[in-house]
């Protein structure tokens, strides 16, 4: 177990490492319908297997099932291959995690957003083109979430605003995702 635990400690720096090194600067613009959307002059890798990502908040959150079965149906209508990603995580500690101050969690137990790191890595190597989230902390995935647009994935994040220089597109609610992720898939 401590083990596990130093192997994941160093993955989240190596992210936070490349995210500091490679985070391009973006400029926001509004977009209509509540939307916001980020410009920025990243080159896009292409992917040949067109894949998208999706990060929940935990195991149990009732919007899970709303927005994992709109995904499902999105990715079989536009036929790319959907990558979900749970984090073994009741709703409550996420919810006690979104409200910690930046800085405060680097020496405590913060699996919500440590899972959720790990998933943007994971998915990453997976080749995804798009990565929906719903982020467990506005800041702290800042890092891996810019070094992932570095990388050149697309993020669309919703319901917990993250900083300008971590998404693609920004919506309000599970039901405006599906909607933002084909966006993004047609701006590949």
């Amino acid at each position: 177990m401590i083990i596990k635990k130093k192997m994941q400690l160093m993955a989240v720096i190596f992210c936070c490492l490349s995210a500091a090194a490679g985070t391009a600067a973006c400029a926001g613009t509004e977009k209509p319908g509540g939307a916001e959307l980020n410009t920025e002059s990243i080159e896009r890798t292409e992917n040949t297997d067109t894949a998208v990502g999706l990060i929940l908040t935990s195991r149990d959150d009732e919007e899970n099932e709303e927005v994992l079965t709109s995904m499902e149906e999105l990715a079989e209508e536009k036929g790319f291959r959907l990558v979900v990603y749970t984090p073994d995580v009741s709703i409550e500690e996420a919810k006690e995690a979104e409200k910690l101050e930046l800085g405060s969690f680097a020496s405590c137990d913060v699996n919500p957003i440590e899972y959720q790191m790990l998933g943007v890595n994971e998915l990453v190597a997976e080749k995804v083109g798009v990565i929906a989230l719903h982020p467990n902390h506005s800041e702290a995935l800042e890092s891996v979430l810019g070094a992932a647009r570095g990388m050149g994935v697309r993020i669309c994040a919703w319901e917990c605003p993250v900083t300008e220089h971590s998404f693609d597109v920004y919506v309000e609610s599970a039901a405006e995702v599906p909607a933002a992720v084909q966006e993004l898939l047609e701006a590949e």
